[in-house]
């Protein structure tokens, strides 16, 4: 390690000591930043530098765990765009800004994507399809090897096109710059490692070699010597460290795991402090939110992970009422909240997340987002930051 790698490693240490501080008096536990567990854990999402050959591909686990391979959005994560079915065989144009007016339109070669000023237009077939569509899908495409991020993006709720969040459009620019937004390298392996597996190994990036969407060894690691292991005639007791387990990891870790692409603590307060502000499109970042709560800073009990609540092998459910049972495993009288029994909400025993974990609408997403920051929430209170 470098002098000047240790100097940022204090710099941050002692920056997210001290936003711990100003941000919960109650709890000054250091935080991990994903990077630091990319550096010290022996597998996390997104790593990205060991070989594609130690990799077997989700359907190697289907002999043994057919029952964890129902399709969710985390397996819909990404696509390539051959393969994308939100056009349902209409072209989509639906959005301009004049003079600009963009479309994507389905051909028997892929997916042309295109803008047009009236008298010119510029068309680029899209490479792949990020989102799952719960909100939407975003449009990557390749130029002489470099990557760029469509300036709009299909929104699911109005069926339509809109800006890409994030992005800026300016009807001044010229056709290439109005089409899409260049990635730097870093943030096109970003976009890949959260959205497919093994795009970036050892050997570098190389997306031709990913698969599509987070399949099993997004998180539970390079699966080639778990399956030759486990299908040997040989070892009738297989040593199971072959794979990765997230299931061991400590309550904060298991948040942290998620928060490798969902946003951690650490990694949400450090991309706030960078900007010097908040805003409420911090509710994308789950982990984030819910260690903000004041049950999480007071027990770090793993009754309060992400898994907890979510399978990672199922569907999302978005019945409110599935997710009573985990609130009141500690807000009730029973035996089983004994260790750590919270009060018992004077309201109601049902639906507690429509009231304790608010929808909060992100207009430029065309969506709303549950805030799992838990609290009790007060007629116009402002959005806590």
């Amino acid at each position: 390690m470098t002098l000047s790698s240790i100097s940022m490693r204090i710099s941050t240490t002692v920056m997210l000591l001290l936003c711990s501080f100003s941000l919960h008096p109650q709890s000054v536990s250091l935080q991990t930043t994903t990077q630091e567990h990319l550096d010290t854990e022996p597998w996390w999402p997104t790593q990205s530098n060991l070989p594609l050959t130690a990799f077997a591909g989700s359907s190697a686990c289907t002999r043994c765990h057919k029952e964890e391979l129902s399709t969710t959005s985390m397996q819909r994560a990404a696509v390539l765009a051959n393969g994308a079915t939100f056009l349902n065989g209409k072209p989509i144009q639906s959005f301009s800004s004049k003079p600009l007016i963009y479309s994507v339109t389905r051909t028997p070669t892929g997916i042309d994507y295109t803008v047009s000023d009236g008298p010119h237009h510029l068309s680029h077939k899209l490479d792949w399809i990020l989102g799952a569509g719960d909100l939407g899908h975003t449009f990557l495409y390749q130029v002489d090897d470099r990557w760029y991020q469509s300036m709009v993006t299909f929104y699911t709720a109005p069926s339509a096109l809109d800006i890409t969040t994030g992005l800026e459009l300016d009807p001044t620019n010229h056709l290439p710059t109005a089409l899409g937004q260049l990635l730097s390298p870093e943030d096109t392996r970003r976009c890949f490692n959260c959205h497919t597996v093994h795009s970036t190994t050892s050997q570098g990036f190389n997306p031709l070699h990913a698969e599509a969407g987070l399949g099993c060894e997004a998180c539970h690691g390079p699966g080639l010597a778990h399956t030759k292991q486990m299908s040997s005639n040989t070892a009738p007791h297989p040593n199971l460290s072959n794979i990765f387990n997230p299931a061991k990891l400590s309550p904060a870790d298991s948040n942290d795991f998620c928060g490798a692409c969902h946003r951690s603590f650490a990694d949400a307060t450090e991309s706030i402090a960078s900007i010097g502000r908040a805003s409420t499109a911090v509710v994308r970042f789950q982990p984030y939110r819910l260690e903000e709560s004041r049950c999480w800073r007071e027990t770090q009990d793993a009754r309060l992970t992400c898994v907890a609540c979510h399978n990672p092998h199922q569907p999302l459910s978005k019945d409110p009422a599935s997710y009573d049972k985990h609130c009141l495993q500690c807000h009730s009288t029973s035996a089983t909240a004994a260790t750590h029994a919270g009060n018992v909400c004077p309201k109601a025993t049902s639906q507690c997340t429509t009231c304790h974990m608010p929808k909060v609408n992100i207009a430029s997403m065309h969506g709303s987002f549950s805030d799992h920051y838990i609290r009790v929430v007060h007629p116009n209170d402002a959005f806590p930051q």
